[in-house]
Parts: C-alpha cells; structure tokens; sequence
C-alpha cells in the first residue's frame, strides 16, 4: 500500500503555524492512486463456489468457500448481484482482493453479520453491504466491514485497504433494513497500516468509522458518512482490552507502557471527509491517541454534540491525548438542528451535551491521579486548532477545559471496585494553540478557556475571529513560549 511517514504539519518555526506548508504539497484534497477495477486474468468468480447472487438463497457458505479456497495475492470477483449470508464471512488469505463493483452483500443475521479481515495485506473494493438489525451491538463481528484478529498477544494485521464501498440502509424507518449495521459500519481494530478512503457509510447504529485498539499510520480520506448512531468518525484507545472498569489504577499505572504499545491509536490522518446528521455522539472524536491530524473536513449538523472532540474520558477508561492538528476544517450547525432520522426515543432523541464546535476536555478520576505515571499520562496536550471555520453554532465555537476545578462522582461496578462513588475531576489540558481559526454566528461565546487558572496550561489564541472582529479570549497568550512543544499531528501524509 505504500503507506509513508513523514511530517505533514511540522512547523518551521515555532510563530508560524504550518498550513502555508500544507498548501504548498497538498493544493487541494488528498489525492489516491485509481482503484484497479479490472481483476487479475487468474482471478477467482464467486459464482463458481457455488454463489447464486439472486437475492433469494442464502450464499453464506459459498462466499465462504470461495474465500477459503483463494491463493494469497488472488482475486475473488463478485458479479452484480444480491448475496445474502446468515453469518460472518472471514477474509483470512494474505493479499486477498475482494471487488464487488455492481454487487450487494445483505446481512440477514443481526448478530453475525461482518465482512471480517483476519490476514494482512487484504484489499476490500466496490461492494454495496446492506443488512438486517434489530438494536443497538457492539462486538466487532456485529460490525459490516471489520478488520479485527483475535487474541490479544497476536502479531498485528498489516496493510489493508477499504475503498468504495457503501454502507447502507435497505429499508424504509421501522423495518428491519433501516439501518445498515448492527454496531460500526466499519471497524478497524490492531492494523499497522490502513487506508479507508471513498465508502459512503449511512444509518450505522453505531460509530460511522471506528478506529481502536492500538492500529496506526493509517489513513481515513474521503469517506462520507450520514446519520450514524455514534460518532461519525472515531479514534478510541482505551487503557485495556475489555471492561476499563475491572482493572484499580495501580495495575494500570504498573502497565501502562505496555499497554500503550498494545492499545494507543498512533498517527493516523483523517482528511476530506464529508460528514453530517448523526443523532447521538460526535463528529470526528479522539478519545485516547497520539499523533493524529484532522484536516479539510466538512462536520456538519452534530445535533447532539461537538463537531470536533479531543478528549481523555475517565468513564470510559481511555488514554490520555497527545500531538494532534485540527486544521482547516468546516465546522457547521452544532446542536442547532433536531435529527433528521433517528432510533432513540424522546426525550434521549432531543438532548444535547452542551460541547462547543470544537471540544477539548479531560477527566480524571481522584484514585488515577494518585499516581504519579497516571497523573501525567492522562492529559490532552499539544493540540494545535488552526484555521478552520465554525458556523452557526448553539453553544461557544471552541470550548477548552470543561470540569476545571470542579469534581463529581460516578458509581462504578466491577470487580476491583463493585459498588464504589469514584471522585474525578478535570484534568490537565495544556500546550494548545487556537490560531486563525474563523467563528460565525455563535451563540453562546467565541472561545471559552475554562483552565485558565492552570499556570502550566499554556494556551496560545492569536488571529482568531468572531463575525469579523478580532477574538482574543482571557487566558490565553498571544506567542507561543520558546520552549513549548511544537505540534506536528500526525506522522504520515495523503501519499499513495
């Protein structure tokens, strides 16, 4: 797949924000090598395992065969057709190509319905995936497309590419079809090496596209999501494999360093993507990550949360955050608008959290900060947001530090701590830039800096705008400090 390193948003001096040097290598929107259509001349036809493609019969089985039978590096072609399969179909051969251009995959079991990828090296292309749900999952088999190895201890998946496919709803509202996937339309767990680029994702009842358990230098461009159930695109580390809340922080402080090299989502772009209308969560989230870039988006109409969201979550028990641009984006109508389609009932379906268009917040809890490893792991730190434009916002158009000074307590069940009140409070958010960045018609404030009692947080505003005129929030300063980090977001680029 070619994946190469490098430092797309390295500054040149630590003054100068780098979108100057974006322009100069990428003018316009991340540019991808065509996609080979036309398969190999050794090619495998589905149909001759047996697949019939009509709609009616199930073809879990064939599929099957076909896939267990490919070469590695071989082609399986699906004609245009409607496959319908009852459970998982497994990709587990190495450089396996999947090309469905003309094809649709229909899911028929809500609780086993993934085109799951277990081999390195495997390309996935063209496919129409529809199915049948029922509620809300969660298990990466629940997912439509998912790249996913079993056990813990595994050497990782390499090299996988997931380009022009749609994820979709085959029904109208309250059929079983009106969703197009049980849990993630797509998931990508534990891969070095990624690319999801052109899929049209719709209606997932969970996260658009899903990307966790320590994968990396992986790139997410040119998707559009519509109408998810969670966030649209998500980048999610979490401290353990499993339930955060089985484990006390001693264990975790103990393991931390190997649970970062396990579990920490490391250098991943997210670029050009077109997302709108989810009804729960948020537009493009990190949760736990180091070294992510957010470029030349468009999020529009988060009706229930922030449009951007970097965060540390205590409840969820993810990482800390570290490295990450937000730049260039368009940010627009956040909490303004009511879902256009949605699955939850009132009054859930009309709550709102409150988040600006862009959200930077970390919690921890009061047993975590304890320890002194945890206490500075568990942070959001040197975040550059820089130049993008926020609209029509319900709430302020960049809000830093929420829960600053202030605690709150939470029950937790689980076997370290059944029963427990657990105290957190807002943790460290510091080295973050707010520069050139462009609000219209927000509501409720133009920036809110609310750690600015925090002398080691280190904020930097400079050339930030509200409807024209100049917006220079308290707490902020208008350089950036000769020894403050210098923000480079993700270690990888748009190449080829």
């Amino acid at each position: 797949m070619g994946i190469g390193a490098g430092l797309l948003w390295a500054s040149a001096s630590r003054d100068a924000w780098p979108l100057a040097r974006l322009a100069e290598r990428n003018p316009s929107a991340c540019r991808l090598q065509p996609v080979q259509r036309q398969p190999p001349a050794d090619h495998v036809d589905v149909r001759a395992h047996g697949a019939h493609g009509d709609g009616v019969r199930d073809d879990g089985a064939a599929i099957q065969r076909a896939l267990n039978a490919l070469k590695p590096g071989q082609w399986l072609l699906f004609p245009p057709g409607r496959y319908l399969h009852a459970t998982r179909l497994v990709v587990a051969q190495q450089g396996a190509t999947l090309s469905g251009y003309g094809a649709t995959l229909h899911a028929t079991n809500p609780a086993d319905q993934a085109l799951l990828i277990q081999a390195p090296g495997v390309r996935v292309q063209g496919f129409t995936m529809t199915a049948v749900t029922d509620r809300r999952r969660d298990a990466p088999w629940e997912s439509r497309l998912a790249i996913w190895r079993d056990g813990g201890q595994r050497a990782p998946l390499t090299d996988i590419e997931l380009r022009d496919n749609r994820i979709i709803e085959s029904g109208a509202p309250g059929t079983p079809g009106a969703n197009s996937s049980s849990s993630a339309a797509i998931f990508v767990h534990g891969v070095h090496g990624f690319l999801v680029a052109g899929n049209e994702v719709r209606r997932s009842l969970s996260d658009g596209i899903h990307v966790t358990g320590g994968a990396r230098h992986g790139r997410v461009i040119g998707n559009t999501v519509r109408e998810s159930g969670d966030d649209m695109v998500a980048v999610v580390s979490y401290l353990l494999q499993g339930d955060a809340k089985s484990d006390p922080p001693e264990r975790i402080a103990a393991e931390l360093q190997q649970r970062r090299e396990r579990e920490l989502v490391q250098d991943v772009l997210i670029a050009d993507n077109d997302v709108a209308g989810q009804y729960w969560g948020r537009g493009i989230s990190v949760v736990g990550g180091e070294r992510i870039t957010i470029s030349r988006n468009r999020i529009d109409a988060t009706t229930h949360a922030a449009g951007i969201y970097i965060a540390r979550e205590q409840g969820w028990g993810s990482f800390g955050v570290r490295q990450v641009v937000v730049a260039g984006n368009h940010v627009s109508r956040v909490q303004t608008t009511r879902p256009a389609y949605t699955v939850l009932d009132a009054p859930q379906r009309w709550q709102r959290t409150g988040h600006g268009a862009v959200e930077l917040v970390a919690h921890v809890f009061d047993d975590e900060a304890r320890w002194p490893v945890l206490r500075s792991a568990l942070t959001v730190e040197a975040v550059g947001v820089w130049g993008n434009l926020i609209e029509d916002v319900a709430t302020a158009g960049v809000r830093v530090g929420y829960g600053w000074g202030h605690s709150a307590f939470t029950s937790w069940r689980g076997p370290a701590l059944a029963g427990a009140l657990r105290r957190y409070s807002g943790a460290a958010i510091r080295a973050v830039q707010l520069r050139d960045n462009r609000l219209l018609r927000v509501q409720s404030g133009g920036i809110e800096v609310l750690n600015v009692r925090d002398v080691r947080a280190r904020m930097v505003c400079s050339g930030n705008t509200l409807d024209g005129r100049p917006l220079s929030p308290p707490g902020c300063a208008a350089a950036v400090a000769a020894d403050a980090p210098v923000i480079t977001g993700a270690a990888i680029t748009c190449g080829a």
